[in-house]
């Protein structure tokens, strides 16, 4: 967000009224803005509502490296769900970097666009018993894998490793920017937006859902809830996700010495403990390190967590990289996230809730965000493909 000048932010007036209108898309993030932008392009009437400010929520302060993972782990979704069901979620999710890639590149979104391979590193002495079995398992499926080994990993990465998982379809993003982008793509196809506009109750009937706001009310046939994690409006749905916070540090920008100790620094690096880290080296030479995710903690030990927090990450990457040591964080922030029970996200419609298409767990990764779109559009048309049923909440029905 510091690198979009205040005057460059847009700014939009409060909802004032009652109205009825096609598509209501809550939610002025990622999965917000693109799902703004593909029902718009789809012909339909638009509005989107934003609580605060746009793409100041938890897309603001994601760290944008995405990946085309349906969850860390096809085994455990495959006998949770199946044979079937856990290659059609990982399929999908694995082609959606590239159809991102290809819309950011027809719409002139200037974001940083980057796509990479991520290597799931092993550390020095770990066994690869377990990592195999999840690429056999992901071979099996027909999802792209492949083994790397250790002379590989350590000429690509300068990593010491017992060798590594390449998955194609990662990379990184700036996702503020990504926010902005796909936002004025859609209110060029006439979506309308407004910030400052929290829903206070959604009642509805047979035929209709009402959204009601501090100013107005707006009835609806589609209501798209994009809005990172379930609110008290949809308590019922809290316990499908972990509530957790991931922490993230950037470092101020390395010398050149340092990083000729770095490898080739052409992908998102993560490991394999749980939960992971992720690396990735920016364009402006310097080094995005998240993880150590965990339970959220109360606000008044916020502040705390995060110092501590970010001095571990800044001790990890050392270790990881000890090169880096001497380096220190010009940022240190925290990234609010909802981790599904399975891992994969929640995308379209519930039984319980009529008239409203759900984006949830897509955890501010932007490819999963996208994702979430397009199944959300094809709720919103009334022509949902077979395969999107494995995102719904019916999956653990």
């Amino acid at each position: 967000m510091d690198a979009v000048p205040v005057k460059k932010r847009p700014e939009f007036p409060a909802f004032r009224g009652v109205i009825t209108h096609p598509v209501v898309v809550v939610g002025g993030g990622m999965s917000g803005a693109m799902t703004a932008y593909a029902c718009a392009s789809a012909g339909y009437k638009v509005i989107l509502l934003e609580a605060d400010r746009i793409g100041l929520g938890g897309s603001g302060r994601a760290t944008g490296i995405f990946s085309g993972e349906g969850s860390v782990s096809l085994r455990e979704v495959e006998a949770r769900h199946g044979k079937r069901a856990a290659r059609a979620m990982f399929n999908a999710t694995q082609a959606a970097p590239r159809e991102l890639a290809a819309t950011i590149k027809r719409l002139n979104i200037r974001a940083g666009f980057e796509l990479a391979d991520q290597f799931r590193v092993l550390a020095p002495g770990e066994s690869d018993k377990l990592i195999r079995r999840e690429l056999a398992a992901r071979q099996g499926a027909g999802v792209k894998a492949s083994w790397v080994a250790p002379a590989a990993i350590m000429r690509q990465a300068a990593i010491d490793s017992g060798g590594a998982m390449r998955l194609p379809d990662a990379g990184f993003v700036d996702p503020f920017k990504l926010t902005l982008g796909f936002l004025n793509a859609a209110i060029k196809r006439g979506a309308k937006v407004y910030e400052k506009s929290r829903i206070k109750k959604i009642t509805f009937t047979r035929k209709t859902a009402t959204a009601y706001l501090d100013n107005g009310a707006i009835t609806t046939t589609n209501l798209a809830i994009c809005i990172g994690e379930p609110t008290a409006l949809f308590k019922p749905l809290k316990r499908h996700l972990r509530h957790e916070d991931r922490y993230a540090v950037l470092t101020e920008p390395l010398s050149a010495a340092v990083r000729a100790e770095l490898g080739q620094r052409t992908a998102v690096v993560t490991d394999n403990e749980s939960p992971a880290h992720y690396l990735w080296l920016t364009a402006d030479h310097r080094a995005l390190f998240a993880g150590a995710d965990q339970k959220r903690p109360p606000d008044r030990l916020r502040d705390k967590t995060l110092v501590q927090r970010t001095g571990q990450l800044m001790y990890e990457l050392s270790r990881l990289y000890p090169a880096i040591s001497g380096a220190r964080p010009e940022y240190g922030w925290d990234v609010p996230l909802t981790h599904p029970v399975d891992g994969v996200l929640y995308a379209g419609s519930h039984r319980n809730f009529p008239f409203h298409h759900f984006a949830f767990g897509t955890l501010h990764d932007p490819a999963r965000a996208y994702l979430a779109s397009r199944i959300i559009l094809r709720s919103v048309q009334g022509r949902t493909e077979k395969d999107d049923e494995h995102f719904s909440f019916a999956r653990n029905l």
